[in-house]
């Protein structure tokens, strides 16, 4: 347990609320993700990045969306952890009791509907770390060479207490979507279930759009290194299918 004062942990009856960063999705997984997080979370936070379509009124439509920021400029890849920041005391001033960090390109397997509640409705553990799968130009093959390899864990639930005290990275980009010291000082485990990352399964050339993104603003790749931006632009990577586990 933490040995941080002010700790309340609750057992039963907690609220689950997603935060979710969004730019110029209207086109790409925004409906699919708003569609299955409404089928388990009770709320939804969203902070606009500077859209320039229809990623808001989007965003607007759905029911458990309780919470929507906006920006009048993009602020990603400058200064993420700015926006980070934002959007976490935007959600938790909807008084959460466990946060779901999700991206708007992103979908948890569908058992994850079900066993969430398990996950959340206890004392022991504050935080879940879950194995990304990145589907690469498909929706149904994913990456498993270098370090696309779906051996990755990254923390994305986590329990919500008002005494606790949560840093947020400084990182200008790849800083992360929760707390850096979550997993340092709180009590938390690994899960089985598995995250569907669909960013690369687009066509080459929006692969390759995101690869030009992450250099101009990484050009010493201070945040992530050279070789893995470099193995976006792979003409034969390493591919399975994915299964659906029951």
């Amino acid at each position: 347990m933490s040995d941080q004062p002010g700790i309340v942990r609750k057992a039963t009856n907690n609220k689950l609320t997603a935060m979710m960063q969004v730019r110029n999705e209207a086109h790409r997984y925004l409906r699919m993700v708003l569609d299955d997080l409404s089928k388990y979370v009770d709320e939804i936070t969203i902070l606009d990045d500077g859209s320039t379509d229809e990623t808001v009124a989007i965003c607007a439509s759905y029911g458990k969306v309780v919470s929507l920021g906006r920006s009048t400029a993009s602020q990603y890849g400058l200064d993420e952890a700015a926006l980070k920041r934002r959007l976490f005391r935007r959600t938790v001033a909807t008084r959460p009791d466990w946060i779901l960090a999700v991206d708007a390109d992103e979908v948890f397997e569908s058992r994850f509907h079900t066993e969430v509640r398990r996950m959340i409705n206890q004392t022991g553990l504050d935080w879940y770390s879950f194995r990304f799968y990145h589907f690469w130009s498909s929706m149904t093959h994913y990456r498993v060479d270098k370090l696309w390899s779906p051996t990755q864990y990254g923390p994305r639930l986590f329990r919500y207490m008002p005494g606790a005290v949560y840093r947020q990275s400084d990182q200008a980009l790849h800083g992360g979507s929760i707390p850096v010291n979550l997993v340092s000082e709180f009590p938390g485990a690994r899960s089985d279930i598995r995250i569907k990352h669909y960013g690369y399964a687009g066509a080459r050339e929006e692969i390759r759009r995101k690869y030009l993104f992450y250099v101009a603003r990484d050009p010493r790749s201070q945040f992530c290194p050279r070789n893995h931006y470099e193995s976006m632009l792979d003409e034969h990577p390493v591919l399975e299918p994915w299964t659906e586990e029951p």
